[in-house]
């Protein structure tokens, strides 16, 4: 699964590089490579994929689910999707309240004291997936785990799921998409180096490389 799904993000350009201006992340972060999920939700075919792998992972990892929460937004539409697929009931998890009304940090129902998988679409640092985590968490939620369809692998990452003691899961990831797009000429050689070493230190390959980090926003 985790090739078949790397090659549907090189093939729709869900995956895409700029070497000369780095893109930057919500964390600050520069980086030669950009995934942007939200370009598969055009493709139904690949889309039904990418929804069966969610499907499959959670039925594996939990088939005691109960709830399915997307984060908002660009995970709303693939919880619907997955909650559709299963049957469950679903909702989705702010990033803040209105300021008005209920102000609720959860839309859509309850999970009070419900089994929960909080669906992400990327991952990069995990801060945004871990406040949702958190957020769900003070609504009352059992948090199973946490899945997205694609993680940079950064050890930052890895470091806010267990200090968050929060599992997660993910459909592909960094080396699966790297090796995918090594064999099939998707990227030059010189520049899959390149991204390399932008993994291997994301927050210092900016400024090594003339780019300053840029400013985080929340």
């Amino acid at each position: 699964m985790k090739k078949e799904i790397a090659k549907i993000l090189l093939d729709k350009k869900a995956v895409t590089l700029n070497i000369k201006e780095p893109y930057t992340y919500a964390s600050g972060i520069r980086s030669p490579m950009y995934c942007d999920n939200r370009v598969l939700t055009y493709f139904p075919v690949e889309r039904d994929i990418v929804v069966q792998g969610y499907v499959d992972l959670i039925k594996e990892n939990h088939p005691d689910v109960e709830i399915i929460a997307g984060t908002a937004t660009g995970a709303i539409s693939w919880a619907a999707w997955v909650a559709e697929k299963m049957n469950l009931p679903m909702v989705y998890i702010k990033k803040s309240g209105k300021g008005y009304g209920q102000d609720n940090l959860i839309e859509g129902g309850s999970i009070d004291d419900k089994k929960t998988v909080v669906i992400e679409d990327t991952v990069s640092t995990g801060g945004s997936s871990m406040n949702a985590v958190q957020c769900a968490r003070k609504s009352g939620g059992n948090i199973l785990s946490m899945i997205a369809i694609y993680t940079y692998e950064f050890e930052k990452a890895k470091n806010n799921f267990e200090e968050g003691n929060c599992k997660a899961l993910f459909l592909t990831n960094f080396s699966s998409l790297v090796k995918v797009a090594a064999k099939n000429n998707f990227i030059e050689a010189d520049n899959i180096e390149l991204i390399k070493e932008w993994n291997k230190d994301p927050t210092g390959w900016g400024p090594k490389n003339g780019f300053e980090l840029g400013e985080k926003k929340n």
